[in-house]
């Protein structure tokens, strides 16, 4: 069968290896093959990771301006929170959330999603002890 019609080989070895190479290759949030991308940089986390604090109220961060603005996303112990985002001088956005009930005990863990532009993911994570003495037992 094959010595007649080499086409149909290749054929069937494509329609094999096309599942596995499309799986291999990742997507953007845009649809697109994604190559070669890079990360947004979330930094300037305020208050600073591994703070202790009598109560927590409000944060804000640094996000890269590659950043997605719509892919923001945060949470803090897993509760989606509504945020606030300005425009730097540089380009980077500045995030503000302000919390609807302050937190007075505990530990507050905060969760930034947000994706670049070109289709890379970020996930940025860090704690926030809140405590009455508001320092470091």
């Amino acid at each position: 069968m094959t010595d007649r019609n080499p086409r149909l080989l290749f054929l069937l070895l494509g329609l094999l290896l096309y599942p596995s190479l499309s799986m291999a290759m990742p997507l953007g949030h845009h649809g697109g093959l994604v190559i070669q991308c890079k990360d947004p940089r979330i930094d300037e986390e305020s208050p600073a990771p591994e703070t202790h604090l009598e109560r927590l109220e409000a944060l804000s961060f640094l996000a890269s301006q590659n950043t997605d603005p719509l892919s923001i996303k945060v949470r803090i112990n897993v509760e989606p929170v509504p945020h606030t985002l300005t425009r730097e001088r540089n380009g980077d956005y500045r995030i503000h959330v302000v919390l609807q009930a302050p937190i007075t005990e505990g530990r507050a863990w905060i969760k930034v999603t947000a994706m670049s532009d070109d289709g890379c993911d970020q996930i940025h994570t860090w704690n926030v002890y809140v405590d009455r003495a508001g320092k470091t037992p």
